[in-house]
C-alpha cells in the first residue's frame, strides 16, 4: 500500500504559492506599483494608446524552479524551503522587471520619446522628459497634475540624493519655476484634448 498525503501536499503547495507571489511582489516594485487587471480567459487581449491606436497585449511566460535529491530531502528545513523560494522569487522578479522595461524602451524608441544623447538623470533631463509626455490633471485642475513617476537603479538613486543635497535655493526654486511653466503648457493641452472627447450615451 503505496500512501499519498494529498490533502497534505495541497496545503503545502498553496502556502508555497502564496509566499511566492508575495516574495515576487516585493522583488518588483515597478509592475506591483501598476494597476493590474486579471484575465481569467483566453490569450489575447488589447489596449488603446493615447492617440486612439489599438495595440495587442504580449504574453511571455518566467518560469523558475529547484530541485532535491531523496537524500537532502530526508534532511529539510522549513527554513531551507523558504531560502529556495525566495531564490525563486528573485529569479522570477528578475525576469519579469527585465522584461517590462525591455518592451516599454522599444515602444518608446517606436514613437521617437526619448531624450536625444540618452543623458544621464539631472533635473534638466527630468524636465527634458515632462515637456515630451502627456500630464493629466484631476478634476480638471491645474492645481492637481497627475505626474509620471520616475524609476531608477538603486545606485542612481544615491546619486540624485547627493544631488539634491547639493543644490542650493536658487536652484531648486529655478527647477520649480520651470516645472510650472511646463505644467502651464500641459494644462492647455489637457484641456484641448478633453475637449476633443466624444461623449458617449
Amino acid at each position: 500500500m503505496i500512501i499519498d498525503f494529498i490533502t497534505i501536499k495541497n496545503e503545502l503547495q498553496n502556502s508555497l504559492n502564496i509566499l511566492l507571489r508575495s516574495e515576487v511582489q516585493k522583488r518588483t516594485p515597478f509592475l506591483s506599483s501598476i494597476d493590474s487587471h486579471i484575465q481569467h480567459e483566453g490569450r489575447k487581449a488589447t489596449y488603446q494608446t493615447d492617440t486612439q491606436e489599438i495595440k495587442d497585449i504580449i504574453y511571455k511566460a518566467v518560469s523558475s524552479g529547484f530541485s532535491y535529491t531523496w537524500e537532502e530531502m530526508s534532511k529539510l528545513t522549513l527554513e531551507d524551503i523558504i531560502k529556495k523560494m525566495e531564490e525563486v522569487a528573485e529569479d522570477m522578479a528578475g525576469q519579469m522587471e527585465r522584461g517590462a522595461f525591455k518592451n516599454i524602451f522599444e515602444e518608446i524608441e517606436k514613437v521617437g520619446n526619448t531624450i536625444p544623447g540618452n543623458p544621464s538623470f539631472s533635473p534638466d533631463a527630468l524636465l527634458k522628459g515632462l515637456e515630451m509626455v502627456h500630464i493629466d490633471f484631476t478634476d480638471d485642475d491645474r492645481t492637481k497634475p497627475r505626474l509620471p513617476t520616475v524609476y531608477v537603479s538603486p545606485a542612481q538613486a544615491e546619486k540624485v540624493k547627493e544631488e539634491e543635497a547639493k543644490a542650493t535655493l536658487a536652484d531648486k526654486q529655478q527647477f520649480k519655476e520651470k516645472e510650472e511653466k511646463i505644467l502651464d503648457k500641459k494644462y492647455e493641452e489637457f484641456m484641448e484634448r478633453e475637449g476633443k472627447r466624444k461623449l458617449v450615451d
